[in-house]
């Protein structure tokens, strides 16, 4: 798995300022929910990093890469949910319809805080195209959940520069706390544009 992921990253080190690698990783980013090599969330990170001025269009593309893989994952689990019902019936009994109700009248909104989070929500999307919910409505979810987190890394690659220097001399236990992690972070940010400088 090194070589691999050595092989990963000086490819994206090589290519990562060309718009065309947004769409060629966007549409690998589709296969995360079947085959969980890297997060997409490594790509979106190292892509606005690498080309800033793209961050809106690279947000947007992979949001709609998840809700995408989202989908397919949905729908290859939809054939089943008949079969869900009957499993619910015996290992619930009686109080597997109402369960059931439940997940589909709360598991959609729920969907949107575990798409916040790193990764493919897979369990969540099983569990609710098990118990009967579209397709699209997980899909759209999933969408939502990720425009969320990759515009607040987007946001954190813009602004936290800026407010590495306003927290440089604070006297509070918290800002210096924050400056620290924020040096490291703008420095690892400066220090991948460097790498794929040299590497081109």
């Amino acid at each position: 798995m090194n070589r691999i992921f050595k092989w990963i990253e000086s490819a994206l080190l090589r290519h990562g300022t060309q718009p065309k690698t947004i769409f060629f990783l966007a549409v690998l980013s589709v296969l995360d929910s079947f085959l969980p090599v890297l997060p997409a969330e490594l790509f979106v990170l190292a892509l606005c990093i690498l080309q800033p001025q793209k961050g809106k269009t690279i947000v947007v593309v992979f949001a709609v890469s998840s809700a995408l893989s989202a989908f397919l994952l949905a729908l290859a689990l939809g054939t089943l949910s008949s079969s869900a019902d009957a499993w619910s019936q015996q290992l619930l009994g009686t109080q597997g319809p109402e369960t059931m109700a439940i997940v589909r009248d709360w598991g959609p909104v729920s969907m949107v805080f575990f798409s916040i989070f790193p990764d493919t929500p897979r369990a969540s999307i099983a569990l609710l195209s098990l118990s009967g919910v579209t397709s699209f409505l997980i899909a759209g979810m999933v969408c939502i959940g990720k425009l969320m987190l990759y515009a607040w890394l987007l946001l954190l690659i813009h602004h936290l520069p800026s407010r590495v220097g306003r927290w440089r001399g604070a006297a509070s236990f918290w800002q210096k706390f924050l400056q620290r992690r924020a040096s490291r972070f703008v420095a690892y940010c400066r220090r991948i544009r460097w790498l794929a400088q040299s590497a081109k």
